[in-house]
């Protein structure tokens, strides 16, 4: 084995050789290329599949329990029919035998969940609630279960040592005379602050606001609908009323002493893109604030949502979940926010969020809800860095329905000449996300084509790389959905735009066609064309040649 200064030496000399010889394969790996392409052969394998055996993950972290994980959906419907693994995952290492244990299987919501999927299908009903979905971040970052009719919910949220995200104790809030109670001004979310007296009706999804001085023309009225997307029109509302004093006071069913959220589930949830950014951010900016002691009121309640992220919730409450809209109760508080307070996508501002929050933290929460390592462990690389077989590890989300690799066994070969271990997603076996999260953790990289699979980046430690490949025409969209929140979450980007002959979509329309000739002009058309020809009838046949420098940057990042 060595001395670990003669391993390290010996990595570091490798990396080199690497480095200096690559110019000289890349101009014989070019010309053997083009023999190949010219005769119709290189990297063109549709029906081509996985040919790595999975193999076990180190289970040197806690025991993993019984959690499902994430599930597919297009933006703004879920249609059984169009379902496809787009990024379950299967651990694949060359040269080593087949087990079960590492493995991932799409399932349907109500049950489990895939990891990857499509992050926007288009729909003409949706263009607005698509155009909220623009990012627009670049100028702000640099690189760097329910309870019903008051009963106990099965889902219950644990006690445990204080979490790495700042928090202070709940203390009760006070009304500020003329306060205003909602803020309807954000262009994202509605919210509502009910400091005082709050009584929340689950049958008539309502919370009623019982001033301590009340006039007679005093009341008022809103109806919001409590997420962090409120152009949605199927996310149910919520009203919040104001009492004057000629109305009848709600009479208490039961009383709390901790304050409460009410906030919906629904909207483009499935999709676990939109999980973290429209409802797990936001409930973290929302939530953290008062460290457990607060009651998570749902409406557009999705079971499998909270069974899924039940290890998360648990960490933002300790209380039973309430589903709003099934209960009969009237449940009194001192204090009910009534909405989702959200930053924009995937994304936290420190300066606008309590006790200046930031995207570390919620990553850092997130690892702590499921048990791994801290912060201050290294990735598993420099972990292990007196190893001497000790390999650089990348995941390679592979998607199953759009945006896929053609020539996912060549890019394998690849990043294995590269001197990577690789561990590829494959979308037919199943297992928990507990145990997902776990091989994300034990991975330095993450890689994949733009889509919600990278989203699982929020898994990596500290200093992990995102190489994110960029399908042709949606450069735009890039930086806003996954390069900036991966380096406010302390992550590595390595971005890589396709050229036109790497997209499927110069063999369908050819050079002369506005969609190769002209994105800008598909962009302009609106929305609805963009997802129709470049999120989903685009895949990428990568040049491995043309992305090696994008791979010398990851594996600069992580050596």
């Amino acid at each position: 084995m060595g001395s670990p200064k003669a391993a390290k030496s010996a990595m570091k000399q490798g990396i080199w050789r690497r480095r200096i010889g690559a110019p000289f394969a890349a101009v014989l790996v070019a010309a053997a290329c083009a023999v190949v392409v010219f005769s119709g052969q290189f990297a063109r394998a549709p029906n081509a599949s996985s040919q790595f055996t999975p193999v076990r993950v180190d289970s040197t972290l806690r025991p993993v329990r019984d959690k499902p994980a994430s599930t597919d959906h297009e933006l703004g419907r879920i249609d059984s029919s169009e379902r496809e693994g787009d990024g379950n995952v299967q651990k694949t290492e060359i040269g080593q035998s087949p087990n079960k244990d590492a493995t991932i299987q799409e399932q349907r919501p109500s049950h489990a969940a895939t990891v990857d999927h499509d992050d926007i299908t288009f729909n003409p009903e949706l263009k607005q609630a698509s155009r909220d979905s623009v990012p627009a971040r670049e100028d702000r970052k640099s690189e760097g279960g329910s309870g019903s009719s008051g009963k106990e919910s099965p889902l219950q949220s644990q006690d445990g040592e204080e979490g790495t995200a700042k928090s202070a104790p709940y203390s009760r809030c006070t009304a500020a005379p003329n306060a205003k109670i909602c803020d309807l001004s954000n262009a994202r979310f509605d919210i509502c602050e009910l400091c005082g007296d709050a009584r929340a009706i689950g049958q008539s999804s309502t919370v009623v606001y019982v001033p301590q001085s009340r006039a007679p023309d005093g009341g008022e009225e809103w109806s919001i609908r409590a997420q962090s997307r409120k152009h949605l029109p199927w996310i149910k509302k919520v009203t919040v009323r104001s009492l004057n004093s000629t109305e009848p006071e709600p009479r208490c069913t039961s009383r709390h002493p901790m304050p409460a959220i009410v906030f919906a589930l629904g909207g483009l949830t499935a999709n676990v893109w939109h999980d973290f950014s429209d409802v797990l951010v936001p409930l973290f900016l929302t939530a953290r604030q008062f460290d457990g002691d607060v009651q998570l009121v749902v409406t557009n309640n999705q079971p499998w949502f909270v069974k899924k992220y039940s290890a998360i919730l648990s960490r933002l409450t300790r209380h039973e979940i309430v589903d709003f809209d099934a209960d009969d109760q009237v449940r009194c508080y001192p204090h009910v926010i009534v909405g989702l307070r959200s930053h924009g996508d995937l994304d936290i501002d420190p300066s606008s969020s309590p006790h200046n929050y930031t995207m570390v933290d919620f990553r850092l929460f997130v690892r702590e809800s499921y048990g791994l390592p801290a912060a201050e462990v290294d990735i598993p690389y420099k972990a292990d860095k007196d190893d001497p077989d000790k390999k650089p590890r990348i995941m390679l989300i592979d998607r199953g329905k759009t945006r896929r690799l053609v020539n996912a066994p060549h890019v394998v070969q690849g990043l294995d000449w590269f001197g990577f271990e690789v561990v590829k997603a494959d979308p037919k076996i199943d297992s928990s996300l507990d145990e997902f999260v776990r091989l994300v953790d034990s991975c330095d990289a993450i890689m994949g084509v733009h889509g919600a699979g990278l989203t699982n980046m929020v898994f990596l430690r500290s200093g992990g790389v995102v190489v994110h490949v960029v399908p042709y025409g949606v450069e735009f969209m890039a930086d806003g959905f996954y390069g900036a929140p991966a380096r406010g979450m302390g992550l590595r980007h390595v971005r890589y735009t396709i050229s036109p002959e790497e997209s499927t979509l110069l063999e369908k329309f050819g050079w002369n066609h506005t969609v190769i000739r002209d994105p800008d002009a598909i962009r302009n058309s609106g929305w609805e064309k963009v997802g129709e020809f470049y999120m989903s009838k685009q895949d990428v046949v990568l040049n491995m040649t043309r992305f090696a420098p994008s791979l010398l940057s990851a594996l600069e990042f992580i050596l």
